[in-house]
């Protein structure tokens, strides 16, 4: 379905038809020829585009006119999002959801609490390895979220993580 999806979004006519039909909300009552007068398309253009976003979901059709429908949308965003590294033991770690975005870790929490708990989904995501040198634990921890070099610290602080003094290599700690 991802592949029709994304078809389906890669027309800038399509786009149109969509957004006209999101723009408005559900409330309202919408025809071919009033998405061709939103739009500037011909009605045959819309008519086209109703049939391939029709096709893949996004427009539903009844008494009442067309509407828009993105449950696919948001269906294929959670199964991307589910099959990264942090999406996969995310649902383990609910308290963290508001730090996580798109399957990565996009903010580390301000309270002791949390960042202990991220601390431990970061660990459940991360490759198991005997012990890592910095280059690939920085490299492993980009995976999981854009700040990398303070998730590394907070494994450390938090005490998920052993290195050597030089900080030149890292392994779980025991």
């Amino acid at each position: 379905m991802t592949t029709e999806l994304l078809s389906a979004l890669g027309d800038r006519k399509r786009l149109a038809v969509l957004g006209a039909l999101c723009a408005t909300g559900p409330a309202a009552a919408h025809t071919v020829a009033d998405l061709g007068d939103r739009t500037g398309l011909s009605e045959r253009d819309v008519q086209r585009a109703l049939a391939v976003l029709g096709g893949a979901g996004l427009v539903r059709r009844d008494e009442t006119g067309l509407s828009a429908g993105l449950e696919p949308i948001r269906t294929a965003a959670a199964a991307g999002s589910a099959s990264t590294p942090v999406g996969r033991v995310a649902a383990d770690f609910p308290r963290l959801d508001g730090c996580l975005k798109n399957g990565r870790i996009a903010t580390i929490p301000a309270d002791d609490r949390l960042k202990d708990e991220l601390g431990r989904l970061v660990m459940a995501a991360l490759p198991r390895r005997d012990s890592y040198t910095e280059k690939e634990l920085t490299a492993e921890l980009h995976e999981l979220g854009d700040e990398s070099v303070a998730l590394r610290r907070l494994l450390v602080d938090f005490g998920y993580l052993d290195r050597d003094a030089d900080g030149s290599r890292y392994w779980p700690a025991t």
